[in-house]
């Protein structure tokens, strides 16, 4: 049984509140009233945002960070959530979604890198501790990270 404090269907389609990559700025500003600059800039060029975990908690999900590109569309989408939640969240996705690849992480939990089309969606354990964070990124965030990053810290 899963704990119901987690909306598994908006982790895995954030379109249904309004927040899927390509999404404009302007969009998001009039669905998310805590929407919260964050200092610098995204891989892509554009700012970075924060919704507030108020407008999130009845989800289930403790926080998200937005990434823009320079034509103020999403790029990037990081949501945070209870690490209780990993396993349910992991066997969700893995019925949703083409699993790419696999890596170990921490605790006893594996970084799920997961294809829908050109988004990739991470399912990331990283912090010890008591939260996970699931990402959707575009392509070109993506390739963009990726060349930020220096060769032997390069992931595929």
């Amino acid at each position: 049984m899963t704990p119901l404090s987690l909306s598994f269907s908006v982790l895995s389609n954030p379109a249904v509140i309004g927040l899927d990559i390509g999404a404009t700025l302007s969009d998001i500003r009039n669905t998310f009233k805590s929407l919260d600059s964050m200092i610098g800039h995204s891989y892509t060029g554009g700012p970075l945002f924060r919704i507030a975990a108020y407008e999130l908690s009845e989800l289930g999900i403790l926080g998200a960070e937005l990434a823009f590109n320079r034509n103020d569309c999403l790029d990037a989408l990081y949501f945070q959530f209870e690490k209780v939640q990993y396993p349910y969240l992991l066997e969700y996705l893995r019925n949703a979604f083409i699993l790419v690849s696999q890596r170990d992480s921490l605790q006893g939990h594996f970084i799920a890198i997961f294809s829908n089309g050109p988004i990739e969606i991470t399912l990331d354990p990283q912090r010890p501790g008591s939260s996970c964070f699931l990402s959707y990124t575009s392509q070109a965030f993506k390739h963009a990270r990726n060349d930020s990053l220096p060769c032997s810290s390069w992931i595929t």
